[in-house]
Parts: structure tokens; C-alpha cells; sequence
């Protein structure tokens, strides 16, 4: 009882405009949020190449410009080469990309697993609506239907950052 007599004098007084009581205890040291570890980072940026090439095709795939630049800053290598090849084809058959695809990559692997330099990527790409058209008419230019397709892609990082350096798409239905 003499402890709940002293609470409500105490919570009396501070109604009153009386001083309130100094806090004797020392004060917590404030705590930084956690910091993302290296291999967090290189996933995420991995991740980010990945989708950033994605956007930069559907970009290159609406006109089938092999030279649209976004292809270089998200693609190296052997996967710039058949990006770049493709649209070229494209362009050549008077044809191009249109429609939306959907994408929800995930990471397969890292190397080294610390401090990664490659990053594995797996996906479930599903292209129902990002089809082939004919530039002249408008119409499909095939009667072969989208749908979801397995890719696997290599993310490596260079002097230009993270970028997709290789990946193969599957045929539809292998995801």
C-alpha cells in the first residue's frame, strides 16, 4: 500500500508544476541501425543489374535497337553480345518486342560467399504479354503464346559495377 501511495504523490506532484525528479540512471548509448553486410550488398546490386537489364531489352525491344545504351550499363560480355544480337535480328526481320513481362528474381548463389564477386540468379520470367510483333502491320509475328519461362543468369562485378555478364532463357513452361 505505501508503494501505491508514494506512485499517485508522485504522479500528484508532477500535476502541480512541481520540478520533476532527475533521472539518476545513465542514459542508454544510442545503437546504429545494423549495417547491410558485403554479401547483402552484392546481392542487392546483383538483383538490380538483373532487373535493370530486363527494362533496358523492353526498352531496345519496343524500336529492336541493338545500340540502345541501357543495354551496356546493366550487361557485360557474352550477355551484352546476345542482347545485342537478338535485337539486331529483330530489326532485320522487322520485328519487334512489345507488352509486359513479369519478374521476380531471386539468388541462387554467391562466390566467393563473403565478399561475392559473382553472383548466381534464378528466375521465373513470365512473358504472356511481351511478344513479337511485325514493325509493318502491327499483327504477331508468330502464333507461339508467352508464358513462364526459367532463366538463370551470372552477375559479375567489374570497374562498371554489377552486371549481368551471361544467362539463358528456357523454353515456356520450364518454370
Amino acid at each position: 500500500m505505501a508503494v501505491l501511495a508514494a506512485l499517485v504523490a508522485i504522479a500528484a506532484a508532477g500535476c502541480t508544476g512541481a520540478e520533476p525528479v532527475e533521472d539518476s540512471r545513465t542514459p542508454l548509448p544510442s545503437v546504429p541501425a545494423p549495417t547491410q553486410d558485403a554479401r547483402g550488398r552484392a546481392e542487392e546490386a546483383a538483383l538490380d543489374a538483373y532487373r535493370g537489364m530486363w527494362q533496358a531489352y523492353a526498352k531496345a525491344g519496343l524500336t529492336a535497337n541493338p545500340d540502345e545504351p541501357s543495354l551496356a550499363v546493366h550487361t557485360t560480355g557474352e550477355a551484352l553480345a546476345n542482347l545485342k544480337g537478338g535485337l539486331a535480328k529483330l530489326r532485320r526481320d522487322g520485328e519487334v518486342v512489345k507488352g509486359e513481362y513479369q519478374s521476380d528474381p531471386q539468388v541462387a548463389g554467391a562466390s566467393p560467399a563473403a565478399m561475392p564477386s559473382s553472383i548466381s540468379v534464378q528466375d521465373c520470367l513470365n512473358t504472356e504479354r511481351f511478344l513479337t510483333y511485325k514493325t509493318a502491320t502491327g499483327a504477331l509475328a508468330d502464333d507461339v503464346p508467352g508464358g513462364n519461362r526459367a532463366v538463370r543468369a551470372t552477375v559479375t562485378r567489374d570497374d562498371g559495377g554489377w552486371k549481368v555478364s551471361s544467362f539463358g532463357v528456357q523454353t515456356v513452361g520450364s518454370c
